[in-house]
């Protein structure tokens, strides 16, 4: 299959375009940040696109574009940061009719399939369904043609819009719609779900098949199939398991699933001519995949972030708008692929972007290969990223097109330039750390203050909105913030989030672990390591009583002293598995290094593996569950790195959750230490924000399987399922997941219970499930009124306090919650 390649860049937007919309093969419309829509047109003769014309008509950024079947032109709506959709004749020039009814943000309008409706999705956590009318109204004419100084025909085409049905129902922003025949509407959110609906405003099924927010949907042109993308990095394909025409009815159901990227998708749209998709998003690459194929076909690099994406469909090229303010064509036609000098200024412009290590999934400058010795050996995959050294600067490099080519320039701090992180006053009061930010649109610098210690949302809340900028930016200040201050190493106990609606900033790497002494699990004196969890529980205070809650921070446990034992044990049984299990000596190689840069490592998080050592590991979650605990001691700490928790569970969809699952359920092979080692592993795949939230969608069934399968007379088994049951009170304590917290705090109340009933004293651990529960309860107080009269929660303090000092601070601290005023409760 022939590739795409540049063909032609439209420039003339100020800031960057957010929208595309493809109106014939040559006619195109842009809009943007910058308030305008930019129409342009492509001159056969001149073989160029030219821009034609330029309208300000909206009172915010423009975010989406729709097109309106008209007998009189080419017509557009479009919608934005003013809340108002608004429809445009391109030929005149004018504004013809406008749709109100949303409070907050426009961010998509998708047309039904007759023409005289559509869906508007809007940040207000609605979508609407509209009727559009179109009359002819001469005062109308002459109103807009004095506006904008049009002298055109006295009668002119009026756009009446009116709400139908509005659709309310889901928690967070809707970011997308579509409609369907049978009057069926689906709408996607941030709150993770995606939605069906009727006429009647009524939701016949909520959908659960993302990780994190559902960024687009796209209905298949001439199908009743449906595609969705999210800022989990997946792509999903959804069919109707009824007929046409029977929508009260009709029930959707995953048809594919397909892992594209680590990054946020933002936007969608179908290459019939291929029968692919193309998907663009965060870090700057549009994505060409097929489902029937089940893989990456290409992957096509841009300077910055992709937002939009359209497809002409006869021409069989591919329209893209970006962050650095140019809409770019792509073709697979030779004939109209752009010259040799366009060329490399573009893929110059591509190479030149600046990358933190943090979204290559750290860096070790050490075991960087050289340049010279990846340039020349294939990828393994379409889209495949390697990041190697070249002279004194790391380098990150794409496998698309069958060649490597460069992505970008790896720096810990790709802003270094403008963020001086100096100590200072700002607006009277003293900081450690006072960051100028560029927040771009030809805007002045802002000041950022931060003080060492400072949780970095708290701080990143305050700066939004004394800024007056919108609040979604939360998570990259605070991400920001984290990356450019000694945050982690001041501060390793982190006091509670006071945002904890959002999700999706939770920092990952480990904090000090501490030695403690090992135990046997298998023979021949292999000893698994104990290692003793990172807590975060206590919380110096500065007042009298010592606070224990709320906390964000999870336990993971990353240290080992085995790794002596480990290899000879793994060669032990890689002679007594079956000859098809066994390693060859390629793989066994391959284990020895994985084992090599684990036991080097200063963080595992910094350690990136190759794709040979991830199938040695894959080939070593199959050996039989008698032979298993040493594989899943090196698996539990492998998945403490972004690149192999990405392959096992996001990759690889569920594989290694599927794996360690199989591994308990061996009830008849497995030991203690089997159980232990997968509950151990469990843990650490919180250390990875998305594959913490695929371990909360198979939570109830995880903790059920644990509940049986632990040993309380085992104190690391105690000590681990405790830390299991604090790290899944932490994340189901975020707003996505308060349908399930109720049913966790009953899992956790009844544990405390039986560890007492037992006369269990390990206290350290235990210590980790009530911090959870007051994290809980001081985020949503009114879980601990259900607690108390539900869950017995009043008795199981009572016999807590006698057992230790900081286990009675916590309680103390609950019971100060309690007595406090109603209206907290």
């Amino acid at each position: 299959m022939a590739h795409f390649q540049l063909s032609a860049q439209l420039v003339g937007h100020e800031k960057e375009v957010r929208a595309v919309l493809a109106l014939s093969d040559q006619l195109l419309v842009t809009g943007s940040r910058d308030e305008t829509l930019k129409v342009w047109s492509y001159s056969e003769e001149r073989k160029e696109w030219q821009l034609e014309n330029s309208f300000h008509l909206h009172n915010g950024f423009v975010s989406c574009l729709a097109a309106l079947p008209s007998q009189c032109g080419p017509l557009v709506l479009s919608g934005g940061g003013d809340g108002i959709i608004r429809a445009t004749d391109i030929t005149r020039g004018s504004q013809i009719g406008k749709g109100e009814g949303h409070s907050n943000t426009v961010c998509d309008i998708q047309l039904g399939d007759e023409g005289n409706q559509f869906i508007s999705s809007s940040w207000d956590c609605t979508s609407i369904v509209w009727k559009v009318e179109q009359t002819v109204d001469a005062s109308f004419s002459n109103q807009q043609n004095n506006t904008n100084n049009n002298k055109n025909d006295s009668e002119c085409l009026v756009i009446h819009m009116t709400p139908l049905i509005t659709l309310r129902g889901h928690e967070s922003a809707v970011w997308s719609a579509v409609m369907l025949s049978g009057h069926c509407y689906l709408t996607a959110s941030a709150d993770k779900t995606i939605k069906v609906w009727n006429d009647r405003s009524e939701c016949s099924q909520t959908i659960c098949a993302h990780r994190d927010v559902v960024r687009y949907l796209y209905k298949i042109p001439e199908t009743q199939k449906l595609v969705s993308i999210s800022n989990d990095g997946c792509a999903i394909c959804y069919k109707s398991s009824t007929s046409d025409g029977e929508s009260d009815q009709r029930h959707w159901e995953i048809e594919h699933r397909l892992f594209l990227s680590n990054h946020f998708l933002y936007c969608l749209t179908y290459l019939p001519f291929i029968d692919c998709f193309a998907a663009g998003g965060e870090d700057g690459s549009v994505v060409i995949f097929s489902f029937q194929q089940g893989t990456v076909i290409e992957t096509i690099s841009h300077p910055k972030t992709v937002w939009a994406v359209a497809t002409l469909p006869h021409r069989q090229d591919l329209v893209t708008g970006c962050m650095d303010n140019i809409c770019r064509i792509f073709t697979r036609d030779e004939s109209r692929v752009a010259d040799e000098a366009t060329l490399q200024a573009f893929q110059a412009s591509v190479g030149n972007k600046k990358l933190s290590s943090s979204m290559v999934q750290g860096v070790d400058w050490d075991k960087l290969p050289l340049y010279e010795q990846v340039i020349d050996t294939p990828g393994t995959r379409e889209g495949e990223l390697k990041v190697v050294k070249k002279g004194n600067e790391a380098q990150v490099l794409i496998w698309s097109q069958q060649k490597w080519s460069k992505f970008g320039d790896v720096v810990d701090n790709p802003n270094n330039e403008t963020n001086s992180g100096q100590s200072g006053y700002l607006d009277g009061e003293y900081y450690d750390y006072i960051f100028d930010v560029d927040i771009g649109d030809d805007q002045p610098k802002r000041r950022l203050g931060y003080r060492r210690g400072e949780n970095p949302l708290a701080a990143a809340q305050r700066f939004l909105l004394k800024e007056q900028l919108p609040l979604e930016y939360i998570d990259q200040v605070a991400d920001f913030i984290d990356r450019n201050t000694d945050y982690r190493q001041y501060n390793k106990n982190m006091e509670g989030d006071p945002l904890t609606g959002s999700s999706r900033y939770i920092p990952t790497e480990n904090n000090e672990q501490k030695n403690v002494s090992s135990d046997p699990f298998s023979e021949n004196r292999y000893r698994p390591t104990s290692d003793d969890y990172t807590s975060t529980g206590n919380i110096p205070s500065s007042g009298k009583q010592q606070r224990h809650f709320p906390t964000s921070e999870f336990i993971y446990f990353a240290y080992s002293d085995q790794y002596a034992n480990m290899r000879r044990k793994l060669s032990e049984f890689n002679h007594q598995v079956n000859e098809d299990m066994r390693l060859s000596n390629e793989e066994w190689n391959c284990l020895e290094k994985l084992i090599a840069q684990l036991e080097k490592a200063n963080s595992i998080s910094s350690c990136i593996f190759s794709e040979n050592e991830l199938k040695t590991m894959e080939k070593l979650l199959d050996w039989p569950t008698e032979n298993i605990i040493p594989v899943l001691d090196i698996f539990r700490l492998m998945i403490l790195s972004p690149s192999a928790s990405s392959h096992f569970f996001l990759q690889k969809e569920k594989f290694g959750l599927d794996k360690l699952q199989k591994h308990i359920l061996s009830s008849s092979k497995a030991s203690i230490g089997v159980v232990i080692m997968a509950c151990r592993a469990i843990c650490n795949m919180f250390s990875s924000r998305l594959v913490a939230l695929l371990a909360c969608d198979q939570w109830e069934s995880i903790i059920a399987l644990f509940s049986f399968s632990v040993c309380i007379s085992h104190p690391k088994s105690v000590e681990a399922y405790c830390a299991l049951l604090h790290n899944y009170g932490i994340q189901l304590s975020k707003a996505e997941f308060l349908s399930t917290t109720s049913q966790w705090i009953k899992f956790a109340l009844e544990w405390l219970q039986l560890l007492r009933d037992h006369k269990i004293e390990d206290f350290s651990s235990i210590y980790a499930v009530w911090t959870a529960l007051g994290t809980v309860f001081v985020t949503y107080p009114r879980f601990l009124q259900e607690a108390m009269e539900q869950y017995s929660l009043l008795d199981i303090m009572e016999k807590y306090v006698p057992t230790s000092p900081k286990i009675k601070e916590c309680i103390q601290q609950l019971e100060n919650l309690i007595a406090a005023p109603s209206e907290t409760q």
